[in-house]
C-alpha cells in the first residue's frame, strides 16, 4: 500500500508538471504566431513600398534637382549677359561691358565690376554656297559688384530696346545687342522651351526674372512659373518633338 501512495504522488507529480509545460508550451505557440503575424505585415508593407517605392525615389531626386538649379541660379543673382557684341582677338570685355552701360545710360566704374569674359565655344552660322561659314560672338558674361546695378542696367535694356553697336568703337557694321539675366543651363533650355511652346499655342508674353521663368497667356491672365518640363506641358499644351 505504501508503494502504491508513492506511485500515485510521483504520477500526480509528474502530471503537474506536464500541465505546466503544456502551458509554457501555448504560451510560447502564442507569442510565435504573433512574431509571425508581425512578420506577415510587413512583408506585405515593404511589397507595397516596392510597388510604389521607384516613384518615390524618382519624385524626391527630381525635387533635389529643382532645389539644386534654384540653388545654382541664386548664384547667378549679380551675373548679366551681353550677346550679339562683335568679337577681336583684342576684346576687353570690361571695357566693352563699360560703353554698353554708358550707351544705355548707367555708368559703370571698375569697381562697379567683378569680372568680364567672353563664355561659350565658336558657333556657326547657317551657311551656304554664297560663301564662307560666318562665326557668331561669344556672349560676355559680367558680374557686377551690386544685385542693383544689375537690375538698372536690364531694366535700362528694356527700356532701350533695339540698341546698337553704333559709336561703341567696335569692328564691324553696327547691329543689335541684347542684355539678359545670366541663366543656368538647366533654366536656358527650359526658357527656349517655353517660349517656342508659348509661340505654338499663342502665348504672349515669357520672360525672365531673377532668374525665374515666367509666362502669361494675355494681359490680366495668371502668371504660371516654368520649373520642369511637365509644366510646359502642363500650362502650354501638347509640344511636338521638334519643340521639345
Amino acid at each position: 500500500m505504501d508503494e502504491l501512495r508513492a506511485m500515485r504522488a510521483e504520477i500526480q507529480e509528474f502530471r503537474k508538471e506536464m500541465e505546466l509545460e503544456m502551458a509554457q508550451l501555448v504560451s510560447a505557440m502564442s507569442h510565435c504566431n504573433g512574431r509571425i503575424d508581425g512578420l506577415e505585415a510587413r512583408i506585405s508593407a515593404l511589397e507595397q513600398q516596392a510597388a510604389t517605392g521607384r516613384s518615390s525615389a524618382d519624385e524626391v531626386v527630381e525635387e533635389l534637382r529643382r532645389e539644386l538649379n534654384d540653388r545654382d541660379q541664386d548664384l547667378l543673382a549679380n551675373d548679366v549677359e551681353i550677346t550679339n557684341i562683335p568679337e577681336a582677338p583684342s576684346d576687353h570685355p570690361i571695357h566693352i561691358a563699360k560703353v554698353v552701360g554708358l550707351k544705355l545710360g548707367v555708368q559703370l566704374e571698375e569697381r562697379d565690376i567683378i569680372s568680364a569674359e567672353r563664355v561659350g565655344g565658336k558657333q556657326l552660322n547657317a551657311t551656304s554656297s554664297a560663301g564662307p561659314a560666318v562665326t557668331r560672338p561669344r556672349a560676355i558674361v559680367v558680374r557686377l559688384a551690386r544685385r542693383e546695378l544689375r537690375d538698372e542696367l536690364l531694366a535700362s535694356a528694356r527700356v532701350r530696346r533695339g540698341a546698337t553697336t553704333a559709336d561703341l568703337d567696335l569692328p564691324g557694321p553696327p547691329q543689335r545687342f541684347f542684355i539678359n539675366e545670366r541663366l543656368t543651363k538647366t533654366n536656358r533650355r527650359l526658357f527656349r522651351m517655353a517660349r517656342d511652346a508659348a509661340r505654338l499655342h499663342n502665348w504672349r508674353f515669357v520672360w525672365t526674372k531673377r532668374g525665374r521663368i515666367l509666362a502669361r497667356r494675355s494681359p490680366g491672365d495668371s502668371t504660371q512659373r516654368i520649373r520642369t518640363d511637365e509644366d510646359i506641358v502642363k500650362f502650354f499644351g501638347p509640344v511636338n518633338n521638334e519643340t521639345t
